[in-house]
């Protein structure tokens, strides 16, 4: 997938993405900027005219946004991750950590007020959950990959606004970096269930067999579960 990055005179930041799966204009406003898939070779008058009208919706969408402000006692504490925020003597944002341990450093004087602040510490905690995802994600999918002999051809770990994870039709998983958020067994849910879609490119009753039978549980209370988790700071 192609991507580039234009600032726009009324919507700002405008991060558009080419996808060739794509089979229409698809635009989502969050608290950063304004996400634009496109099928490839879209004209870029095209994509002029269709910011043009529903530019102003999408600004209102952007301003209704809840987010949660970050601050000087902002934490993250999950099973695989961990933030916090700590001062330092250097001037600006940094981040620094491992193993799922990482440290958000501010400058002094930084003003945890201003809009470009807190975009800038959503960008860091979204480099950080972005390193924790890809070095727990793709190991746990080969393991339970191998462990019920159903394999896939491609792993990738994204920052998607929508899926948990998906499966194409070439075999390729794509899992989404907020998986390293949530609690292992959830993890393994989606992971399963794109598994599944190996063989099953549908949610028929087969498919739902399946995936029951690999989870050692009902699928349906895992999935309500999974519908009940909300990640808003990236």
């Amino acid at each position: 997938m192609e991507k580039r990055e234009i600032s726009h005179p009324l919507l700002g930041k405008i991060i558009v993405t080419y996808n060739e799966r794509a089979r229409k204009i698809i635009m989502r406003a969050r608290f950063d900027a304004i996400y634009v898939t496109l099928p490839p070779y879209t004209p870029d008058k095209e994509l002029e005219r269709i910011l043009a009208k529903y530019g102003e919706r999408l600004k209102l969408d952007q301003e209704k946004i809840p987010y949660e402000r970050i601050d000087r006692n902002y934490r993250i504490e999950t099973e695989h991750f961990a933030l916090h925020l700590e001062e330092t003597k250097a001037p600006g944002i940094t981040i620094n950590g491992k193993n799922g341990a990482y440290t958000l450093l501010y400058g002094p004087g930084t003003d945890f007020c201003s809009k470009e602040t807190q975009q800038t510490l959503r960008r860091g905690i979204t480099a950080a959950v972005q390193h924790r995802a890809k070095e727990i994600l793709p190991p746990r999918l080969l393991q339970l990959s191998g462990q019920h002999n159903l394999h896939c051809k491609k792993i990738t770990v994204r920052n998607t606004s929508t899926h948990w994870g998906s499966c194409s039709s070439s075999g390729t998983i794509s899992l989404s970096i907020k998986l390293a958020l949530l609690p292992q067994h959830l993890i393994d849910y989606v992971i399963l269930h794109e598994l599944c879609h190996t063989v099953e490119m549908n949610h028929s009753p087969r498919f739902w067999a399946l995936l029951d039978r690999l989870c050692g549980t009902g699928s349906k209370r895992l999935r309500a579960e999974l519908k009940e988790q909300k990640i808003t700071v990236i």
